[in-house]
């Protein structure tokens, strides 16, 4: 059985090419020939460009565009240079993805927001319209953003293609229902599909080798907040603090600042962080597989998935709507362990199910 996975794998953000790398080894694992569809979406291709140096009509512009290029380009080589660690098919653009036929007996579509029309500009590769009426056609985790009321209709035929169907988020299965009178399962991201031990040997992280404890901060954007959160957690901890970031000049300081990390990077500041201050949901889903103390601020968009995510596992006491609610507090992973476990079980009876 050849299995086609469909999902932002080209995308450079930290959660996305983990989620796809996850589900890829996991079905590898499980099923054997398992492989990204390495489909080139042109909303997602023109979100990772360059900057524009020339013809911007300003030189300030033109000139801070230069250096962030030249800043981050170690960071996107690094996730050109992951992105080796996968099984990829050939590239496929819209005009030839329908000859992804060949290739594959079961396409899944998921996970990562693949649902969301506004964010693919109106793509509905990821809802599997080019795969022939007799293929299973499977979503896993899909995440579905805003729903678009002036897409019901095709909301409504293309989902009834699917075999299965599985979202990440409550909020998303609730709308399919009410507005499509769709049944579809919640099941967890597919960073879960794998554990602590798992993700180390996958990924082969690095144990830090010295006894300097540093609260990690970590954003997908800039946000004044979530620095003052970290600064509220350094007071009391008194830890120095390594920040993550996509900025050029970051808003406030941190003892160090990181814009080159690769995944694998990434995976290993958080598994070494004594502490982790996030206001994303894959922040805090690898602060959870690699059992850190945290807090988390409500991101601004979609902040039920983090909250439905803690929920879960018995940690919501971490997440605060402002920096003036913060108190610190102590997370048992001992009694997290279970849930966490579920949430791993859930997704391999999903793939067990659906693809047996």
């Amino acid at each position: 059985m050849r299995i086609g996975i469909l999902t932002f794998c080209n995308a450079n953000n930290y959660g996305a090419v983990l989620q796809a790398f996850s589900l890829e080894k996991k079905i590898q694992a499980l099923f054997g020939q398992a492989q990204l569809i390495d489909y080139r979406c042109p909303a997602i291709e023109a979100m990772h460009k360059k900057r524009p140096v020339f013809g911007t009509g300003n030189i300030k512009k033109s000139v801070y565009n230069f250096l962030y290029n030249f800043a981050f380009f170690p960071r996107k080589k690094g996730f050109e240079r992951f992105r080796s660690y996968m099984n990829r098919s050939r590239i496929y653009s819209r005009d030839t993805i329908h000859e992804a036929n060949n290739e594959y007996d079961v396409f899944i579509s998921g996970s990562d927001q693949v649902f969301n029309l506004s964010l693919t500009k109106g793509d509905r590769t990821y809802f599997l319209d080019f795969v022939e009426a007799e293929k299973k056609k499977v979503a896993y985790a899909a995440s579905l953003g805003a729903f678009l009321s002036e897409e019901k209709e095709s909301y409504q035929k293309l989902l009834n293609r699917f075999d299965a169907i599985s979202l990440r988020e409550k909020a998303s299965a609730q709308i399919i229902k009410n507005e499509l009178g769709i049944d579809a399962q919640v099941i967890p991201d597919p960073v879960f599909l794998h554990s602590k031990e798992e993700w180390k040997e996958l990924l082969h992280l690095k144990e830090q080798t010295n006894d300097k404890p540093y609260i990690l901060i970590y954003s997908l954007y800039e946000s004044k907040e979530l620095y003052r959160l970290a600064q509220a957690v350094k007071d009391q901890l008194g830890y120095k603090t390594v920040l993550i970031t996509k900025a050029l000049r970051p808003l406030a300081k941190a003892d160090k600042i990181i814009r080159d990390a690769d995944p694998i990077r990434f995976a290993e500041l958080v598994m070494n962080a004594e502490y982790v201050v996030t206001n994303s949901f894959h922040g805090t889903a690898f602060s959870l597989i690699f059992e850190k103390q945290m807090s988390v601020l409500k991101p601004a968009a979609a902040p039920e998935r983090i909250y439905d995510l803690l929920s879960r596992v018995g940690c919501d006491h971490c997440i605060f709507d402002s920096p003036s609610q913060f108190a610190l507090s102590h997370i048992d992973y001992s009694s997290v362990q279970e849930g966490m476990g579920h949430l791993k079980n859930e997704g391999l009876d999903y793939l067990n199910r659906v693809l047996m």
